[in-house]
């Protein structure tokens, strides 16, 4: 088969190069966002956010697009999986990808806060782990917002979470939650990984305060 264009915009997995840009995006979009009310759920804080991605990554000419809330389809079944809340494309290929799963961290209701770092983990990272998000593909992105913008707390109960399910989330016997290898000096930014069947998968944590 001939490809036509240029034959990188063809390939199977998301540019690292992009990566870096996407998380700088991230922390420079939150810096100008408004402080979400403290009740604030994740759906809405996420579509108002992407406004402001959307803006950012416009005015900075990043050579990728961002959806909200699209629609995750099983490319052998057609079922729909579920829906991602931030997909990012670059590329001719629809299946490729980079997925921003987000989450809220450190909610405080009635006076007392529940940190959902379990959620975080359960019923976001393993997402991308059991292959429902970024099927077939070595990278992906987690974005915590932390509801009373206590960052060292929600990292701690994250990093906790994670060393709780390392067999979940196909880690080794000491993994855990490490410093970003792309933003070392950001205490906000972490990663994780992940072994996969096809090759190994790697998350990069964003966590941001709200407040």
């Amino acid at each position: 088969m001939v490809s036509i264009g240029d034959p990188h915009l063809w390939a199977d997995v998301f540019p690292d190069d992009l990566v870096p840009a996407i998380i700088d995006v991230v922390l420079d979009s939150w810096k100008a966002f408004p402080a979400p009310a403290p009740d604030a759920l994740e759906v809405p804080i996420t579509r108002e956010f992407h406004i402001y991605l959307r803006r950012h990554k416009d005015r900075t000419k990043l050579p990728f697009s961002i959806m909200v809330e699209p629609d995750e389809i099983d490319p052998e079944t057609g079922e729909q999986l579920g829906r991602i809340d931030l997909r990012l494309h670059h590329g001719y290929l629809e299946s490729v990808y980079f997925a921003l799963e987000c989450k809220r961290l450190n909610v405080v209701a009635d006076g007392k806060r529940s940190s959902l770092a379990g959620k975080y983990v359960e019923e976001g990272m393993v997402r991308f782990v059991t292959g429902k998000y970024a099927q077939g593909l070595d990278k992906g992105g987690m974005v915590g917002y932390v509801m009373d913008g206590k960052l060292d707390d929600a990292i701690l109960a994250v990093k906790e979470a994670v060393e709780k399910k390392r067999e979940l989330l196909k880690m080794g016997k000491k993994a855990t939650l490490d410093e970003s290898s792309l933003r070392p000096s950001v205490k906000q930014v972490k990663e994780t990984k992940h072994r996969q069947a096809k090759r190994p998968f790697l998350i990069h944590h964003i966590f941001l305060p709200v407040g």
